[in-house]
């Protein structure tokens, strides 16, 4: 897919990253700091709070929780269409794709459930451990890897790296 900003590299010291990559990356910062802000700081974040960690008490106290789970699935798909287009440019469809979301989910279980901070450096960990697992292992490895460091994470701390104490919120 062509894009304004096709073929185009910036060098960061050395680190060379391409310019549909840089849009994704400064993409998901954003989609990640409005999601923060949202939750932390809107009525509709707040309910969508309260609805996941008590809907009975939710609806008790008048949040509507059919329409916040409404608002759930349609949130969900909005960034579900914003990765696709941000992803659109350097990445072809092929019926493997999926493994993505399995690898996202080993992100979210290496960071800790419930944290979105540890979900990123989660997917961070994994996705540098994949581009080292296949500079220096033999080919296949690096899908592998993940798993590897979901396995040897569930091992060692079964709660991920940012986990602690569940407490309610709202």
């Amino acid at each position: 897919l062509s894009t304004p900003y096709a073929g185009g590299v910036i060098d960061l010291n050395g680190l060379i990253i391409g310019y549909e990559n840089l849009v994704i990356i400064l993409g998901t910062a954003a989609l990640c700091l409005l999601l923060y802000l949202f939750f932390r700081f809107t009525r509709l974040g707040l309910a969508m709070q309260a609805a996941s960690q008590n809907q009975l008490a939710a609806f008790y106290v008048g949040i509507p929780v059919k329409r916040v789970y409404s608002m759930v699935w349609a949130i969900s798909a909005s960034i579900s269409a914003v990765a696709g287009i941000l992803v659109a440019p350097v990445s072809l469809i092929d019926p493997l794709m999926g493994f993505v979301g399995i690898k996202a989910f080993a992100a979210a279980i290496v960071g800790g459930f419930g944290s979105l901070p540890g979900a990123i450096v989660g997917g961070l960990i994994i996705g540098i451990v994949e581009q080292f697992a296949g500079l220096y292992l033999p080919p296949g490895f690096s899908d592998v890897s993940a798993y590897v460091i979901l396995l040897a994470m569930l091992l060692i701390r079964p709660q991920g790296i940012f986990a602690s104490m569940q407490q309610k919120k709202v």
